[in-house]
């Protein structure tokens, strides 16, 4: 899909440094990107290529005294057995992978970015940016992250924003880049006290309806540490 993908899969082998735990585990065993303490940048559109990911993700948890503001219950998708739980404090967001799932975290355009991509068989592609401006609307933050992947080639069709509670919205958009393969994706939106996040889970169209399940299942446990810029539960 773009250029951050093709590096994630060359990666293949590189596994995520998470501690295993079931869906029934704690989630206080995740991990955090090897760059989460560097400060949030301002760097400018250049649609560059970003680094190639070689570090292993080290183990962290989710921040103590903090109430995660994660999908109202009844949105929720229920996580398989076998996932882990990643997160990254700093940034102030987690969420469930599959075990076996590889990844690496960048900043890009002004925004901080995580990129993952599922073992196979799914191979399904995740990105979550992250922007330090309290001030954007999620119809902002799905117009930003539109034109980010415009500005890297890609012919992007986003329907209409459904709202999951005050602080979610998803949508589904299609995209076709510039050799004209085709993707279909969910586009979550998320805005808490000081940051704000969009993530993108996508894969190829054609395997899209067989990788719903794994898709829904990633965006719908997202959650974010500071407890929603709503300040509602």
């Amino acid at each position: 899909m773009r250029n951050r993908i093709v590096l994630v899969a060359a990666f293949a082998a590189f596994t995520f440094a998470l501690s295993s735990c079931s869906s029934t585990g704690n989630s206080s065993n995740a991990s955090k990107p090897a760059n989460s303490n560097a400060g949030n940048s301002n760097a400018a559109k250049t649609g560059a290529k970003p680094p190639e990911p070689k570090d292993p993700i080290k183990s962290g948890k989710k921040p103590e005294g903090q109430q995660a503001k994660a999908l109202p219950a009844d949105k929720k998708v229920p996580v398989p057995t076998n996932w882990e739980y990643y997160s990254d404090p700093v940034k102030g967001y987690g969420f469930w992978l599959p075990a076996g799932s590889v990844g690496d975290s960048t900043t890009e355009n002004g925004s901080d970015l995580f990129v993952a991509k599922t073992p196979a068989p799914s191979q399904v592609n995740v990105e979550v940016y992250a922007w330090k401006d309290k001030t954007l609307t999620k119809e902002d933050l799905l117009r930003m992250t539109i034109e980010d992947m415009k500005d890297e080639g890609e012919n992007v069709t986003a329907g209409n924003l459904v709202g999951e509670s005050d602080d979610y919205a998803v949508a589904e958009a299609s995209s076709v880049d510039s050799d004209g393969k085709k993707y279909k994706m969910k586009m979550l939106v998320g805005t808490d006290v000081t940051d704000n996040y969009v993530m993108v889970v996508y894969t190829d169209e054609d395997k899209y309806e067989a990788n719903k399940e794994i898709i829904d299942a990633i965006w719908g446990n997202f959650e974010m540490y500071s407890g929603g810029a709503s300040g509602n539960s």
